[in-house]
């Protein structure tokens, strides 16, 4: 899926996004991750970085199915406009600490000092985009 220009403006050179996957119990994992956006021939991707294995990326592992939610900071005088998307995730190796170094200039103005000197190459998580919602001019 390709995502409108709103959306891809929202995302910019990448952003906090909440993501949610299922623990073994069906319970919800919930944590904060730096996102990009990537397109493909496919369609468009978000795409995460991690130096090592955590419970998402277990999780993701076991049942690739996820949830984000990308707020706005951008809301004079009204309700925060989200971005909603659940999609399919796979777990690349190798490229993270590529990808942190691009998102900690995005996020923190500069890579300077993340990530680390001499990262392990990490994990990569790549998410198809299967539905678009929320409250903003993406959401259909």
């Amino acid at each position: 899926m390709k995502l409108n220009d709103a959306a891809r403006e929202l995302i910019g050179d990448g952003t906090d996004a909440t993501l949610v996957t299922l623990n073994p119990d069906g319970s919800p994992q919930v944590t904060v991750v730096w996102m990009a956006l990537e397109s493909t021939p496919d369609g468009d991707e978000l795409v995460s970085a991690h130096l090592t294995e955590y419970q998402k990326t277990r999780n993701m592992r076991r049942d690739p199915r996820v949830a984000m939610t990308i707020l706005s900071t951008n809301h004079p005088l009204q309700q925060t406009p989200y971005l909603a998307i659940t999609g399919t995730a796979s777990i690349v190796e190798g490229g993270a600490p590529e990808l942190l170094k691009k998102l900690a200039k995005a996020m923190l103005g500069s890579d300077e000092h993340f990530p680390p000197p001499n990262s392990p190459p990490g994990l990569l998580t790549r998410v198809r985009i299967d539905k678009v919602g929320g409250m903003g001019p993406w959401a259909s």
